[in-house]
């Protein structure tokens, strides 16, 4: 079988599973749609990674017109960006792009895909965004009266201040973009295991454990959050002051997000430093302790970055693994 035939069947396959995710996301009246977003790029990585994206463009124009043809409008339109981030991510690994650079471009592609995909979509089928975020206001609002009788005045206007709409607007917009960040980084390793299983020639990424951003990263998130912090129960005013509000407000939230990320991956680090010797039980309690104590981690993260912490750990972490690895070879 020559070159260009390969290319052939390997594209028109490639576009059949494709076509077999989107029937099947349609006979089951889309209640797998939420797990198809994380498959539907994987057909366009496996076939732009090994060809490049001079021969990937008619494999996602096949793509384009087979969830049109096969797939119902909002499934169709989430097929056609997860297939084009798809080919996006798999033209790079085919160049040999630095393997950093492109997850942080598959994420800004699926924060994008993820905020077109709500407002056009609602836009479409005649659904205000407004009226649901002052439904979602009234039922919290009812929620707290009903079941917050413990509070205090000064804590139910914060509560008040902080469940406006403007401001449930911006928490909702902030949700979206990060979980389009989670659901580029499940792409991506999700796409890099499936490539190796199928024994293409694709370099081991780092894990996100080895990470770590700038120090002056750390000192401005958390001024940020402490600068923006009291904008979160500030008035709703007009003008200038109402555009610093909202600065503040956004700048906090992002800053927050940011740093309990960081402090996720230091307290991993800190219980493989320091705890047993299992990832997956490490992992689990992270976990735990980020559903527990969700705030400290923001001022781990902020150690982590600034303060010399990352340093510390990954000593301990080179003790740790050097006594391991003394104690086998004793064995």
């Amino acid at each position: 079988m020559n070159e260009k035939t390969q290319k052939l069947t390997f594209g028109a396959l490639l576009v059949a599973v494709f076509g077999v995710l989107l029937l099947l996301n349609r006979q089951t009246g889309g209640m797998l749609e939420e797990t198809f977003i994380f498959l539907f790029p994987i057909p366009m990585v496996a076939f732009s990674a090994k060809y490049g994206w001079k021969d990937s463009l008619p494999v996602f124009v096949c793509t384009v017109l087979i969830s049109i043809f096969c797939g119902i409008f909002t499934s169709a339109f989430y097929a056609i960006t997860q297939s084009f981030i798809g080919m996006v991510y798999g033209c790079c690994l085919h160049a040999k792009r630095d393997t950093t650079r492109t997850m942080i471009l598959v994420m800004a592609l699926s924060v994008i895909s993820n905020i077109l995909s709500t407002f056009v979509l609602a836009s479409l089928f005649g659904i205000n965004m407004q009226e649901d975020i002052q439904l979602m206001q009234t039922s919290m609002q009812e929620a707290i009266e009903k079941f917050g009788g413990n509070l205090t005045p000064q804590q139910l206007q914060a509560f008040d201040l902080i469940l406006r709409p403007d401001f449930l607007l911006r928490m909702f917009i902030i949700s979206m973009i990060f979980m389009g960040i989670m659901q580029g980084f499940i792409v991506c390793q999700l796409s890099l295991l499936i490539l190796r299983r199928l024994r293409y020639p694709i370099k081991k990424p780092a894990p996100i454990t080895a990470w770590y951003p700038p120090r002056w990263t750390g000192v401005v998130a958390i001024m940020l959050y402490l600068l923006g912090s009291r904008y979160m129960v500030m008035p709703q005013t007009t003008g200038r002051e109402e555009m610093i509000r909202v600065v503040g407000q956004v700048g906090s939230l992002c800053a927050y997000m940011y740093l309990m990320v960081v402090g996720y991956i230091a307290v991993v680090l800190l219980l493989r430093a320091y705890g047993p010797s299992s990832r997956l039980l490490n992992v689990v309690l992270a976990i735990l302790l980020f559903l527990i104590l969700s705030q400290l981690f923001m001022f781990v993260g902020f150690a982590y970055i600034s303060l010399g912490l990352h340093e510390k750990l990954n000593e301990k972490l080179a003790q740790r693994f050097a006594g391991e690895q003394a104690r086998r070879q004793q064995m």
